[in-house]
C-alpha cells in the first residue's frame, strides 16, 4: 500500500520538500510506501517548447533528491500515455496499479483529460473510495509563491543566490570535462570545459559567475563563463568553462559539479586575445575580492 504524491517536481525545491516530508511522516505512521509519481517534463514544455526556459534538474537528479528526503519509490509516467484518461479513470488507475491509500498534492493540482480534475473532486472520490487526501497550501517566501517557474526566472535573470534560496541548495552545473581547443591555457587561464549533454536543461543568463566545486575532497573557488564565446567562436553553441583560482588540476574525463554562487558580469566580445586575457584577470581579481570582503560561501 502506498502514500502517493504527483508532480513534475522540477528542481525539488523547498516547497516540494515540505510536502514530501509530510508524506514520509504519514507513511511511517501508517506503514505505507512513500511514493512519488513524476514526469520527464512539465506539460508546458511539451505543448510550447519554444516558450519553456528548460529543466532545473534531470530526471536522475530529481530521483536522487527525492530519495534523500525519504521517498522510497519514484515512478516516471509518460504524459502521452495517460493524457486520454478522464479524471475518474486516472484515480482508478492510481488505486488499481499502485494500491494508493493516501495522496498528498498541492492546492492547485489538476489531473485527467484537459485537466478537469481538481482537489475538490479528489477529496470527494477519496471519501467514497476510502483513501485519504491531503492538500498542501501555497508556500510563500518573501511575498512570492515558491515554484519551479520562479527559480527558472531567477536563473535566467542572473540571480543564482535567489534560486539557491528557493531550492534550499546551490544551483549546479553538472557534466563531463571534455577537451577543447586550449585557448584558456594558451593565455594563462586553463579551464575545465563541461559538457552537460542535455539540451532540455535550463541555461542560466550568459556571463561570468563566481562558482565553487568540490574537487577530490577539496572545495575550490573559480570563475565560470556561460555563453557562446563570442571572441573565439562563431558556431553559437553554449559552453561552460570554469577556471579555478590559484589551482591547476587536470580534470579531463572526470565528472564535475559546479555551484553557481554569484553573477559577476555579462558575456562580452573582445577584439583580441590580449583584451580577453586582461578581462579574465580582472574577473579573477574581482572574485578574490568578493570572497574576502563579502565572505561569500557556497
Amino acid at each position: 500500500m502506498r502514500a502517493i504524491t504527483i508532480g513534475v517536481f522540477d528542481g525539488v525545491h523547498i516547497g516540494h520538500a515540505y510536502m514530501m516530508k509530510k508524506l514520509v511522516e504519514h507513511s511511517k505512521k501508517f506503514d505505507l510506501i512513500p511514493t512519488a509519481i513524476t514526469f520527464e517534463k512539465p506539460y508546458e514544455a511539451i505543448i510550447e517548447p519554444e516558450n519553456f526556459d528548460g529543466l532545473i534538474t534531470t530526471s536522475e537528479e530529481r530521483i536522487q533528491l527525492m530519495k534523500m528526503i525519504g521517498i522510497e519509490d519514484v515512478i516516471i509516467q509518460d504524459l502521452k500515455e495517460i493524457s486520454h484518461m478522464n479524471e475518474i479513470e486516472y484515480i482508478e488507475m492510481l488505486l488499481k496499479e499502485f494500491n494508493m491509500k493516501s495522496i498528498y498534492v498541492g492546492y492547485d493540482f489538476r489531473f485527467g483529460k484537459r485537466a478537469k480534475g481538481d482537489t475538490q473532486l479528489l477529496k470527494e472520490v477519496g471519501t467514497s473510495k476510502g483513501f485519504t487526501v491531503e492538500i498542501i497550501p501555497k508556500i510563500i517566501e518573501d511575498g512570492k509563491r515558491i515554484s519551479s517557474s520562479l527559480i527558472r526566472k531567477a536563473l535566467k535573470d542572473g540571480m543564482p543566490e535567489i534560486a539557491a534560496h528557493y531550492l534550499g541548495r546551490s544551483f549546479e552545473i553538472y557534466g563531463k570535462v571534455v577537451r577543447e581547443r586550449g585557448i584558456g591555457s594558451a593565455i594563462g587561464f586553463p579551464t575545465a570545459n563541461i559538457s552537460r549533454n542535455n539540451k532540455d536543461l535550463i541555461v542560466p543568463k550568459y556571463g561570468v559567475y563566481l562558482v565553487t566545486s568540490n574537487v577530490n575532497g577539496e572545495e575550490l573557488y573559480g570563475v565560470m563563463n556561460i555563453g557562446v564565446r563570442p571572441t573565439t567562436d562563431e558556431d553559437g553553441d553554449v559552453t561552460y568553462e570554469v577556471h579555478f583560482l590559484d589551482k591547476q588540476i587536470d580534470l579531463l574525463g572526470t565528472f564535475l559539479n559546479v555551484k553557481l554562487v554569484k553573477y559577476m558580469r555579462g558575456e562580452l566580445k573582445f577584439s583580441n586575445l590580449s583584451d580577453l586575457k586582461m578581462a579574465i584577470q580582472k574577473d579573477v581579481n574581482d572574485a578574490k575580492k568578493m570572497i574576502k570582503e563579502r565572505k561569500i560561501y557556497a
